[in-house]
């Protein structure tokens, strides 16, 4: 899934010696052209009225919990009828990656503003400042540059038919590795809401970072029953893990992970918050004690979907 993926990109970039800790939500999966001040740039083009209030079923709080084949195909099928929706909505996305000592004091931090928006499902940002500082005239075109080729490249129907199908399979790789226990059902904000525990499932030999990484944590997920989308997911490692007999990675105990995801009236779920913190190595780099955060916020819906323009005006400057 989205998180899943976001994971090994943070990690894997992270343990990198640039240490550029970069986001997934790149891929799809969790998954899946708007610039905050599009609406305004296009002729006519206003902020859109308040979205169509989805109706919701009425709710048999007895019944038995849907199987993971059924959540499976519940994720698949709202992300599909939401895609649409989804291109209405610009955010402003702030990352922080610090570099700690062991004692947890911060060597060296790293600040990341971008706006958030989607084309055919494709998560895009285009960054508009470093450490509260907003991009200059030249850097504004070369990321201006960079995101009309992310577009180009998000709008090729056999590119996204491959990013679908790799979500699909990174789900399967979920459903697959992780064991779900103690399920029950709990209200909301009103919605039916799934909880379980977390563990791996011991019958399951895992391949690579990503699976080891799931496969070892413990913790607890919220699943939106309704859409089968992830709400919220706390999850720890309790034990050190050697991914090729530590040639690969290392990924030491204590290694935390939280990620949640908001409903907004008109049935798109937004992340609002990626954030963990660790120990790891990867290959031959060694990697002190790091923190990461991906905050999300003032998602605004709009008139305009990625379809209606070709065009992408400069980013707006990002205020320190």
């Amino acid at each position: 899934m989205r998180g899943a993926a976001f994971l090994r990109n943070e990690t894997q970039s992270s343990l990198s010696n640039d240490q550029e800790m970069r986001r997934l939500y790149k891929t799809r999966t969790m998954s899946l052209v708007m610039l905050l001040g599009l609406a305004s740039a296009l002729p006519g083009k206003t902020h859109a009225p308040a979205p169509k209030q989805v109706a919701q079923p009425a709710v048999n709080w007895n019944a038995p919990l849907p199987s993971a084949a059924e959540l499976k195909q519940r994720v698949l099928t709202n992300l599909k009828n939401s895609q649409a929706a989804q291109e209405r909505y610009v955010c402003k996305v702030t990352e922080e990656n610090d570099l700690l000592t062991k004692s947890g004091a911060v060597k060296s931090s790293k600040i990341q503003q971008f706006n958030m928006f989607f084309v055919n499902g494709q998560e895009i940002d285009q960054k508009t400042a470093n450490n509260g500082k907003p991009l200059d005239a030249g850097q504004q075109k070369k990321e201006s540059e960079r995101v009309m080729r992310e577009i180009k490249k998000d709008s090729d129907q056999k590119y996204v038919a491959k990013q679908d199908a790799d979500q699909e399979k990174q789900l399967d790789m979920l459903l697959h590795v992780v064991h779900y226990t103690n399920g029950h059902r709990i209200n909301l904000n009103g919605r039916p809401t799934l909880a379980y525990d977390l563990s791996g499932d011991p019958a399951v030999h895992p391949k690579g970072i990503e699976e080891t990484f799931l496969h070892s944590m413990d913790g607890t997920i919220l699943v939106d029953e309704q859409t089968g989308q992830l709400v919220d997911l706390n999850a720890r490692l309790d034990h050190d893990v050697k991914v090729g007999g530590g040639l690969l990675a290392n990924l030491h105990k204590g290694f935390t992970m939280h990620l949640h995801q908001q409903r907004y009236p008109d049935g798109v779920w937004l992340p609002d918050q990626i954030e963990g913190s660790g120990d790891a190595r990867a290959a031959l780099f060694l990697h002190p004690y790091f923190r990461f955060s991906r905050a999300i916020s003032d998602c605004k819906r709009t008139n305009v979907t990625t379809s209606e323009t070709a065009a992408v005006p400069a980013a707006p400057a990002a205020k320190p």
